[in-house]
């Protein structure tokens, strides 16, 4: 005779099953909707100078052209610091207004980024991405934004984030140089970061002036890169891991360390003027020396701009940005870097 099959019996050796589910559903349900909603830091180590992986003591500039230009400011202000992070090539507006990123290989703007802030004293001189995400859902690194103001020694630290379409930007952290001795003290300071130890410089002026002269200095302080995750960050001169001077240069511009060497344009666009024409250098920070320096772009290359910036490419091209409009690139050769 066939029996019938017990139902509390079936349903009590699935009781183990209908718990897991109970417990699996309601755990994805919250997983997901936290991973969704909710800011995930992400200290992730993007860049330590391959894309430019030359060495400072062969680099040699070949030629210099235009390849591109930047879309018109709305405003009267001018473009300023610039910097690069995978195939994009980013500018921001004096007052920081507005963050424009062009794609690096075609020179179209990709993003233009209005940042509902305008403040007279960020000049945003010189710019860099920082080696961190702040979270895990944003395409860009942090911003880090040297303002060059000779009242404040101060680089912001912002966050780039897509929301509904739009980029925006979100002030993340403060990071201010103050000085310890009156003879500590520099002017119109901009901010580096050396990618390799995690090392934020900051160089200016030891007198209240950006032109060149015997007794004028730029004068470098090192230290270690402050936590974004932490409050705004106050560094003393009296700290410094490292401190250094150099023969001044008028008007410092923008530049960019990679394999501890600061590549840095300096000076404004001018035919004439031996003190404004367009500059550059190569300093090597672990000896403390300028090992290549460029003293008229312009009658070497052709160039009168004022390059307000140098930033690295993915694809290793050496751009800057030649005011007013004028996308250059600066073409080199030069030995692999010693790693």
């Amino acid at each position: 005779m066939k029996k019938t099959p017990n139902k509390f019996l079936a349903w009590l050796r699935s009781f183990p099953v209908i718990i897991s589910l109970c417990i699996i559903i309601p755990s994805l349900v919250v997983f997901v909707r936290y991973f969704f909603t909710t800011e995930h830091y992400y200290h992730n180590y993007f860049y330590n100078g391959e894309t430019f992986g030359v060495d400072g003591a062969s680099f040699e500039i070949t030629g210099i052209k235009k390849v591109g230009k930047v879309v018109q400011s709305s405003t009267n202000y001018s473009y300023q610091g610039g910097a690069c992070y995978e195939n994009y090539y980013a500018v921001c507006l004096d007052g920081f207004q507005a963050i424009h990123i062009y794609d690096s290989t075609t020179m179209k703007l990709a993003h233009s980024i209005n940042t509902g802030t305008f403040n007279p004293e960020w000049h945003c001189n010189q710019i860099f991405f920082g080696p961190y995400f702040f979270s895990i859902r944003d395409k860009f690194p942090l911003l880090y934004v040297s303002m060059e103001n000779p009242n404040v020694c101060s680089t912001m630290v912002f966050r780039i984030y897509q929301q509904a379409g739009e980029y925006y930007t979100n002030l993340v952290q403060e990071i201010h140089l103050e000085f310890s001795k009156q003879e500590d003290t520099i002017y119109y300071p901009n901010s580096y970061l050396d990618y390799d130890n995690y090392t934020l410089y900051y160089g200016g002026y030891t007198e209240n002036s950006y032109m060149k002269s015997d007794t004028n200095k730029l004068k470098y302080y090192a230290f270690d890169l402050p936590d974004y995750r932490e409050e705004d960050e106050i560094l003393s001169t009296a700290d410094a891991s490292d401190v250094f001077e150099l023969p001044s240069e008028t008007a410092t511009q923008g530049g960019f360390i990679s394999h501890h060497h600061l590549y840095q344009t300096f000076a404004f666009g001018s035919k004439t003027d031996p003190l404004r024409t367009p500059k550059m250098r190569v300093v090597d920070l672990e000896n403390k020396k300028i090992i290549k320096d460029y003293q008229n772009l312009g009658e070497q290359f052709g160039a009168y701009e004022e390059f307000e910036h140098l930033a690295i490419s993915n694809e290793g091209k050496l751009l800057s940005l030649g005011n007013p409009l004028y996308i250059y690139e600066f073409e080199y050769k030069s030995n692999k870097a010693k790693i």
